[in-house]
């Protein structure tokens, strides 16, 4: 063999075993074990993927034998109940087996003696890294004599449970999670393991033939590393201001930053400065406690002609040490309501009569024509509404000129509105026409933003 096709056969197997460090990603419906029985089987093929995907839909058999049907099982497996039809199904090792009425998923019996499947990984160690979180994962192979050579490729699956803390405790330990794979007998883990948390790995060995078992669990690891504050919250945004009982509401969202623990909480600060103050004068700060889940406050309360500092916060704890984290901050003009945007009603709060409810529903695609539905609340006694529509400002144009407005009336309390396009930003009117007089009343208005048509294929494509 040539020097360069040496050299090409490496880069294969070295780009492969670059994949398998990202186990489930592509088949994360399916168990861990499972897709590495089927990657040790098709390694060699051509097409791996068409390959996996046909192992993975076809019904296979998962080594060790059944217990005997009158064996005793526990008290939730001994309900009869067909809860499977083949090994595939069970999760891990298990199998599908008869017992005394019906059909489960139990542990197999001597799976130790199976034949044609490699030993389990023996002393399974830890090692960190000189550079910051990565850890170097080695262990035993066993012997392979009592390996079937026609089997092909071993799969080494790693798995790993962790929990924050300053001391380690068992019982506080997440469950077993799939983390990588490899066909070496070690492995290298980048940006994994995280300051302040304590871990234990486990492998098991997977040929084509099924697998014995993982290997016991390694001694708890921890990185040498102090855990850090957590980031700044990211993507901080302020939506629509709307009114509400005669006061400017908007709501402030944002995302979740990386952090070495898990978030303890959010702290949201906002201070209103006034225009002609200077710039270090606020007129009062105010502060909101968030539970960590939550990713969004309302801003109550607003007051127009005014400049408003927001920021975000998030904070961890490392047993009875809170980590603050740093501040996201923007500012909110409230002046000549400039940040009003997408999905925002504009009524008069004092008007009567006025049209309730009204949201834009959905954005479909009809015929070649990108649509828009938007409904309210309907009056008993309306017969007829009017709705109008016109396009502000749109991403592909750089000037509003060829803006355009139509109208239309209906009887129902909606609309589909029509010959919208794509990355343009779209004011609607309704209002209502009395019959007596057929007077026009008060009208109400939402505004809203179509996407771009890349991603509206995108929402499309998930049925949205």
């Amino acid at each position: 063999m040539t020097k360069s096709l040496t050299l090409f056969y490496i880069l294969i197997i070295a780009s492969l075993d670059e994949i398998l460090t990202k186990p489930g990603a592509r088949y994360a419906q399916y168990d861990a074990l499972f897709v590495a029985r089927c990657e040790a089987s098709c390694w060699m093929m051509e097409n791996k993927s068409l390959c996996i995907k046909s192992c993975l839909a076809s019904e296979i058999r998962k080594p060790g034998n059944c217990p005997p049907i009158n064996s005793t099982l526990s008290p939730f497996a001994a309900v009869c109940l067909n809860i499977c039809q083949r090994d595939s199904q069970c999760p891990g090792f298990s199998k599908c087996c008869h017992h005394t009425c019906g059909i489960t998923c139990q542990q197999p019996l001597d799976l130790q003696y199976a034949v044609g499947i490699p030993d389990i990984p023996t002393q399974v160690k830890i090692l960190e890294g000189r550079r910051k979180k990565i850890i170097y994962i080695t262990w035993n192979p066993g012997k392979l004599g009592n390996f079937d050579e026609k089997a092909g490729t071993v799969i080494y699956l790693i798995e790993e449970r962790h929990h924050p803390g300053r001391n380690f405790i068992e019982s506080h330990l997440s469950e077993w999670i799939p983390c990588s794979r490899t066909i070496k007998f070690s492995q290298i883990l980048k940006h994994l393991v995280k300051p302040g948390r304590w871990y234990q790995f486990r492998v098991a060995a997977v040929n084509s033939n099924g697998s014995k078992g993982f290997s016991e669990s390694s001694q708890p690891f921890s990185m040498s590393l102090s855990p850090k504050p957590p980031k700044a919250p990211e993507n901080v945004t302020v939506g629509p201001l709307w009114y509400l009982n005669g006061s400017l509401n908007a709501e402030l969202r944002w995302s979740p930053p990386s952090s070495d623990l898990p978030l303890y909480k959010y702290k949201v600060f906002w201070s209103r400065r006034l225009h002609g103050v200077k710039a270090l004068d606020s007129v009062l700060v105010h502060q909101q406690v968030i539970p960590r889940d939550q990713n969004h406050f309302m801003l109550h309360n607003i007051q127009p002609n005014s400049l408003y500092f927001l920021q975000v916060q998030a904070l961890s704890q490392f047993d009875k040490e809170r980590l603050k984290g740093d501040k996201s901050g923007l500012v909110l003009n409230t002046t000549n309501y400039t940040n009003l945007t997408d999905n925002s009603i504009s009524v008069n709060p004092n008007a009567i009569n006025r049209i309730e409810g009204l949201h834009m529903q959905k954005l479909y695609w009809f015929q070649g024509d990108l649509r828009a539905r938007i409904s309210w609340k309907g009056k008993k006694n309306s017969t007829r509404y009017t709705v109008t529509w016109w396009a502000g400002s749109c991403h592909a144009r750089r000037s509003e000129k060829n803006s355009f407005k139509l109208a239309a009336t209906t009887k129902t309390s909606h609309f589909d509105l029509y010959d919208l396009q794509f990355n343009c930003r779209y004011r609607v009117s309704v209002r209502e026409n009395l019959p007596e007089t057929m007077k026009i009343m008060q009208d109400t208005s939402v505004t809203f933003t179509t996407p771009s048509c890349k991603r509206f294929k995108k929402f499309n494509n998930q049925d949205l």
